[in-house]
């Protein structure tokens, strides 16, 4: 059987890498792969093997407990992925290929191997879907049909990952990455999903000396989340961009009801137009209400709600506030994703008070609240949004 040359070698390793999966956590779907082709086969382990340069990664077994990293050269879905090809070996003991394997070798010794190669979206070999047994025994047609179909149960997980991973960075795109240079000011954001994607989303841009931003949080998550997401912030960015704030929220009200009655869905935004030389803010919190102005003496201010979230109560008239921001003072919005990680919102805000203290810039204080989501793990989207006026 041919193997890989080094050029193709490069390109399978690549497309791994850009999968990322290597080193992540078990997931069911790939564990019930697994579960199913040791019980139908009635084998003593299966596993979903993954080839990197010099090592092997087990994403999910069944039947094999504490196999994760093994040297490639040790891993007998090794040959598999360089032939690009099933290997069925009846009784390694016997085979010219593997009888010298440190698993064949071992004691009780692994008598009966199959492996089926895995492919990413592009082709190139990535794994093998693998079975063995301590005994010998051989493969019908039929049995090596089935692998190869289990085989590709695997593959449409692994493009669905990359899907999923294509879109994340499309959304994350979306988000605004520059400052907007008004001087005086400090603006930085940070989204993190509690999937590869979700409903949760910030924006800022200019409107003349004005800087509109906004954070809102779409009931939900994943993809259904984070496609209304997408039409929400086109939406607000568009009216909030050629229309004053009162009239802008009933225009995108408007335009967005519809979409989300059909989904059942609402989404609570605050969102803000700051005027640069005067400080004043004029928000609308539409039953957001995580909005906090933290002072530089270590106090702050709720800001107030405006009314419902939209989408949720037909024809409704919000409120517009307004509220100054003096030198020194830091405007904070988060996400209902950010409280999951305290006992109540009121050990947030202290929390959150306590980090604004330490923070030299609006986009230190926002790394440390989103330091949370990352060190925690997420059952929810979280978001965090600052504006910090500096002089």
């Amino acid at each position: 059987m041919p193997t890989h040359t080094d050029q193709q070698e490069e390109s399978r390793v690549a497309a791994l890498h850009a999968l990322k999966i290597l080193d992540t956590p078990r997931e069911e779907r790939y564990d019930r792969v697994v579960r199913i082709a040791r019980e139908v086969f009635q084998v003593s382990g299966a596993a979903v093997n993954l080839l990197d340069t010099e090592r092997q990664f087990t994403k999910a077994e069944a039947g094999l407990p504490g196999l994760v990293h093994v040297a490639r050269t040790d891993s007998p879905c090794h040959h598999t992925v360089t032939r690009d090809a099933p290997l069925i070996v009846p009784d390694a003991t016997a085979d010219e290929l593997l009888r010298t394997n440190p698993f064949v070798t071992a004691t009780p010794p692994v008598r009966f191997y199959a492996g089926h190669p895995l492919h990413a979206p592009g082709g190139e070999t990535v794994g093998s879907l693998c079975l063995v047994d301590g005994e010998p025994r051989q493969m019908s047609e039929r049995e090596q049909r089935l692998l190869a179909e289990m085989a590709g149960w695997v593959e449409r997980e692994l493009a669905a990952q990359r899907e999923l991973d294509r879109a994340e960075e499309i959304q994350q795109m979306l988000m605004p990455k520059t400052d907007p240079a008004l001087d005086g000011w400090e603006i930085a954001g940070q989204c993190t999903a509690a999937s590869s994607i979700g409903g949760d989303f910030y924006d800022w841009f200019r409107t003349g000396d004005s800087l509109q931003m906004t954070l809102a949080d779409v009931m939900g998550k994943g993809i259904p989340a984070a496609l209304l997401s997408a039409s929400v912030r086109a939406v607000l960015r568009g009216t909030f961009q050629y229309n004053e704030p009162s009239e802008a929220i009933t225009r995108a009200s408007g335009a967005l009801d519809p979409l989300l009655d059909e989904a059942g869905a609402f989404v609570t935004v605050f969102t803000a137009r700051l005027s640069s030389r005067t400080g004043v803010l004029e928000y609308v919190d539409a039953g957001h209400g995580l909005a906090v102005v933290l002072r530089p003496d270590g106090t702050r201010r709720r800001l107030e709600t405006s009314g419902p979230p939209l989408g949720a109560v037909p024809g409704v008239r919000w409120r517009i506030h307004s509220t100054l921001l003096m030198p020194g003072e830091t405007l904070l919005v988060v996400s209902d994703g950010f409280l999951d990680y305290f006992t109540d919102i009121d050990e947030a805000v202290e929390v959150a008070t306590a980090a604004n203290a330490r923070a030299a810039t609006a986009a230190e204080l926002v790394e440390r609240c989103a330091g949370y989501a990352r060190s925690a793990g997420l059952d929810d989207d979280s978001t965090v949004l600052a504006l910090r006026r500096t002089a």
